[in-house]
């Protein structure tokens, strides 16, 4: 089977996108799955497949894909960095994976990391 081109995988996860703001959740992981079938382990499919399996409450299945995600994309740097977004979204989902899921201590260090210097700010 023909891995997917760059075009192809545009438009697919362009529906994916229209389909989760249409809250059709299962529907959008089938494609993201078929995507992945066709060998498409891109970090933005990846990273769709992340979202949908936490907005459908999968969040064992919702921390599993970020673990591959961060193998594929790791998350932290070193240095003086701006977090994106993205890297935002990443902190915010795990770490409430981990509360759902009852991991207390895992949930305390994931909120941590989540709100860094913010928490400081907050406190003030």
């Amino acid at each position: 089977m023909a891995a997917l081109n760059s075009r192809q995988r545009d438009f697919l996860l362009l529906s994916v996108y229209i389909m989760t703001q249409n809250c059709k959740y299962a529907e959008a992981l089938t494609m993201v799955q078929g995507m992945m079938v066709m060998e498409d382990d891109s970090k933005e499919v990846l990273l769709a497949r992340t979202i949908l399996l936490f907005l459908l409450n999968r969040f064992d299945l919702a921390l599993e894909s970020l673990r591959e995600l961060d193998l594929q994309d790791p998350l932290e740097q070193f240095g003086n960095y701006t977090r994106s977004d993205e890297q935002s979204m990443r902190h915010y989902i795990r770490a409430r994976c981990l509360y759902t899921l009852h991991d207390a201590d895992k949930a305390k260090d994931a909120i941590d990391i989540y709100l860094g210097n913010r928490r400081q700010k907050l406190s003030q």
